[in-house]
């Protein structure tokens, strides 16, 4: 175990998968790379791209040890720095409003995601939306003369007034709500949010063949190519993929077909020696293992090599197409990438690459309003349409353990699996083919642009009345000019709780997805969060906990009461007959544990 906030810099090796082997030393020895002690010294006024994935599990790309082909994210990693620990919301919205102000989520306005707020959660920070005491990075960037762009999923507007054209984008073409299909036939993910594309404000129609991806990519090309070159650029592309539904064009159906039959669990292990042999994971370490389900109930899955034809192809078939939206996904951002090398853009750019949670284990029927009856109405669950428009596929909960290799939970939890990014990020100065172990957090990205760009948010009057960033800037720790900028954050959401203080870790999560009580987890020695620890040290998890309540108050953070905990039925991905619900219904008149309400 490292000292406690000691910066850990290792060199990626050439080839897809990056390692310290590279440098000449052991994964124990872990190549320190000798960072510049210079100060920060590059020209004025840089341009930032930001890229956002959503759903998309840390170990999904190339270099973090993933088998999916991701050759453009590889190259960046190759060509600037991973940092490994690199935070986010258990959610999308929480996160985009975190990136969005350099504040949490609670203080910027979306304390939890639209539709889920409990009946105590009410006022300004539980609007589920940006409000009007808060600074964009597109505002105050454009203050300073940028040109701001933004292409994809916004999902942090209600009303009019906090729309992308409202908060700082010169230009936008923005999908609303939080999801949809990716086609052009714009279904709904759910009864209560409806499909709304805007361009410029104004409502937008998407043409025939629209695919979320390609098209995003294709607005966002468009407004970089008719910008005034005269000034630098903001440029948010936000991805809808790989989130539900998993769907693809046609031509990537079956790009990935096969590559999955030897199981969920082969996938993970392979990827987890990637991961040691890179130096990414503890060569001891022990990977969390996820509780089964009760024998009664339909999730309960059957080991791998126990389970008949149709039932592993359905499973192989889930994590083909979500591979797919991957690998189209890098694709299309190689295009952007491209552009900005061919318009001598490229190298006075910082290209930031990150997602805005992990990998989700839910099903459809999380989703407010996603009754049974709605959804046989409007889509389809069937394996065979898997992939196609109106399918509405998910990736199941041991798939999404795959994604989310080596760390425990899922989206919509605190466990390291729903809140620990991928991040990278290449540009000037950036030392190329580092894995960076410093702590960041997603709040730190407003102030880190702030830096770079000249905008003091505490002497510009554009930040006059309103609420300052609460992050603080990465770019010295990218630099190596310092080793560390934080030593911990919170998190809450829907009333599951975590607070982090160098290694040290402690979370609340509510079941049924966790204990319901205090837990304490040493993230040096059990990274995996496998081990519970809090009765050797109660003194530790109390001092935690009364950290955490600081975090509460500061934030205005209410924690839910009266919200109905998730049933075992929002976690199965298939189709349901008469029996698969009679046994759910079974199920549901048997004890449970009572969720935290306070």
């Amino acid at each position: 175990m490292r000292a406690p906030g000691a910066r850990l810099v290792r060199k990626l090796a050439p080839g897809l998968i990056l390692t310290s082997a590279a440098a000449g030393l052991s994964a124990q020895e872990s190549a320190v790379v000798q960072a510049p002690e210079e100060a920060v010294t590059q020209a004025s006024s840089p341009n930032f791209l930001i890229v956002v994935a959503d759903d998309l599990g840390w170990s999904d790309i190339g270099a973090l040890g993933g088998e999916i082909r991701t050759p453009t994210l590889d190259s960046l990693a190759r060509e600037g720095t991973v940092m490994t620990q690199y935070y986010v919301a258990p959610t999308c919205s929480p996160t985009r409003s975190m990136l969005m102000t350099g504040l949490d989520n609670h203080s910027a306005g979306v304390g939890t995601m639209h539709g889920l707020a409990a009946p105590n959660q009410t006022g300004r920070n539980y609007a589920a939306q940006l409000h009007d005491d808060v600074v964009t990075i597109a505002e105050a960037l454009a203050g300073k003369g940028y040109e701001t762009l933004m292409s994809g999923k916004w999902h942090l507007a209600i009303d009019e007034a906090q729309r992308p054209h409202k908060r700082g984008f010169d230009r936008s073409f923005s999908l609303l709500p939080g999801g949809a299909s990716h086609f052009a036939d714009q279904r709904w993910l759910n009864p209560t949010e409806a499909v709304v594309y805007l361009e410029d404000g104004e409502p937008a129609t998407v043409p025939a063949d629209f695919y979320s991806s390609i098209n995003y990519t294709d607005k966002l090309l468009q407004y970089l190519g008719e910008r005034d070159r005269t000034r630098p650029f903001l440029a948010y592309l936000a991805y809808t993929a790989p989130h539900d539904p998993l769907q693809v064009p046609d031509e990537w159906l079956d790009r990935y077909r096969g590559a999955y039959a030897d199981g969920p669990g082969a996938i993970r292990q392979a990827r987890n020696e990637r991961q040691k042999a890179a130096g990414l994971f503890p060569a001891d370490g022990q990977l969390w293992e996820p509780p089964q389900f009760p024998w009664i109930l339909p999730n309960k899955l059957d080991p791998w090599d126990e389970r008949d034809d149709e039932e592993r192809f359905e499973s192989e078939r889930r994590m083909e197409i979500y591979a797919s939206m991957v690998e189209l996904m890098d694709q299309q951002l190689a295009r952007v990438i491209e552009h900005l090398r061919e318009r001598g853009d490229l190298e006075n750019t910082y290209v930031l690459f990150f997602s805005d949670n992990g990998a989700s284990s839910s099903a459809p029927s999380i989703y407010p309003g996603n009754t049974p009856e709605w959804l046989a109405e409007n889509w389809s669950l069937a394996t065979e349409d898997f992939g196609n428009p109106g399918s509405f596929a998910v990736m199941s909960r041991e798939w999404a353990t795959v994604a989310n290799t080596p760390w425990r939970m899922f989206k919509g939890a605190v466990g390291e699996g729903g809140i620990r990014s991928p991040f990278i990020v290449r540009g000037p100065r950036i030392p190329a083919g580092v894995f960076n172990d410093a702590l960041s957090h997603v709040i730190d990205v407003a102030p880190t642009l702030y830096a770079l760009a000249g905008v003091a948010p505490e002497q510009d009057p554009l930040f006059a009345g309103k609420l300052l960033p609460q992050g603080v800037p990465l770019h010295a720790v990218w630099t190596g000019e310092s080793q560390s900028v934080r030593n911990g954050f919170a998190v809450e959401l829907f009333g599951s709780r975590a607070i982090r203080s160098e290694d040290w870790k402690a979370t609340m999560i509510r079941p049924p997805q966790g204990s319901g009580r205090w837990e304490l987890y040493d993230l040096g020695n059990d990274p995996g969060e496998t081990m519970d620890v809090g009765a050797q040290h109660p003194q530790l998890l109390q001092r935690l906990q009364g950290d955490y309540q600081q975090y509460v108050q500061q934030n205005g953070v209410i924690h839910p009461k009266g919200m109905p905990t998730p049933t075992p039925r929002a976690f199965y991905p298939s189709e349901c007959d008469w029996f698969c619900e009679l046994r759910f219904s079974v199920f549901a008149w048997l004890p449970k544990p009572s969720p935290t309400t306070d």
